[in-house]
């Protein structure tokens, strides 16, 4: 079921349009379409001659974006993951008859989106109670009841350890498959309230602490959506559709997201972070990096729209 559409503020947006530079008759391809935020403020800036592809997986999404952006004959849309996006027919179509010269600019806005954060149907918050969900194609893939289901304690830990960098993670999961087997794991907020029983929300929240739930979720979500398995593969792949002199520019909301992006770019650019002064092989150099510590959010838009307190924006320059 889709509700309206909640009021979406995109994030980095000045920063993106600052740094995404869109030659007369520019090709733009967005990986994560979303509610149109970024591609709206983009097919602004763009001319009549540009073309802009966006991406989403999201059927909700991609909805709500044609409803705002329909209207705009430069635009197109398709239905894909941007990690499954470079084998589709359809892509390499478009590809081939609208950019067969690349992209000028590539963005990626990672992460959950606020329409999936604040559709209590699709179970990615425990704000309100919905069913235990998280897919962002909720019509493919196991829903976060069936992945859980389908754990040991050990997985589930490692997993909730790995994603979510929480060290409560083994009684954590122990305390979820419990509720599980006990018939106690249907929503949202009894996927919270097993999390509750490892780590009391109450005094986490006199203290300050964000909700104890909040890194479980965020484990699991990661989890069942596969959302930095093919990360690292995905951006290099990008890259490799942008033209000499085009811009690939990603927005990553969290320290997990933020590392493969930061450290896969580095290698592009030829740097080398691994043990040792010397690489073991030349690495080869194909984007130069623009500010390269990353863009965070200005004290204005932070304090304007919370959400984007965590985010990071990563851009770089294909090399002729």
């Amino acid at each position: 079921m889709m509700t309206a559409a909640p009021v979406h503020v995109p994030v980095l947006l000045q920063e993106v349009l600052d740094h995404l530079v869109l030659p007369p008759a520019a090709r733009i391809l967005d990986l994560t379409l979303g509610l149109g935020g970024h591609a709206e403020a983009l097919l602004a800036k763009a001319d009549t001659d540009s073309r802009y592809l966006g991406v989403d997986r999201d059927p909700d999404a991609r909805s709500l974006a044609a409803e705002r952006l329909g209207s705009d004959a430069r635009l197109s849309i398709l239905a894909s993951a941007y990690e499954d996006l470079w084998d589709e027919p359809q892509f390499l179509a478009w590809r081939a008859a609208q950019a067969p010269e690349g992209f000028d600019a590539i963005l990626a806005d990672l992460g959950v989106s606020t329409l999936q954060l604040r559709t209590p149907e699709r179970g990615f918050s425990f704000r309100d109670a919905g069913p235990l969900d998280m897919r962002m194609d909720p019509e493919h893939g196991l829903s976060a009841r069936a992945w859980i289901a389908e754990q040991t304690d050990e997985s589930l830990a490692n997993a909730i350890y790995q994603y979510g960098e929480e060290r409560a993670s083994r009684p954590i999961a122990r305390a979820i498959l419990r509720a599980l087997h006990e018939g106690r794991l249907d929503t949202t907020h009894d996927l919270a309230r097993a999390v509750y029983t490892v780590i009391p929300r109450e005094p986490a929240k006199r203290k300050g602490h964000s909700d104890p739930a909040t890194r479980t979720f965020q484990a699991i979500r990661i989890a069942v959506n596969g959302e930095l398995d093919r990360l690292a593969v995905s951006l290099e792949t990008a890259v490799s559709h942008l033209r000499p002199g085009g811009r690939l520019a990603v927005i990553s909301f969290h320290s997990l997201e933020d590392r493969i992006v930061k450290q896969t770019l580095r290698r592009l650019a030829g740097i080398y972070d691994g043990p040792g002064r010397v690489a073991p092989v030349e690495l080869p150099k194909v984007l130069k990096l623009l500010q390269a510590g990353g863009i965070a959010p200005s004290e204005a838009e932070a304090t304007a729209n919370p959400p984007s307190r965590s985010a990071r924006l990563r851009v770089a320059e294909r090399l002729p």
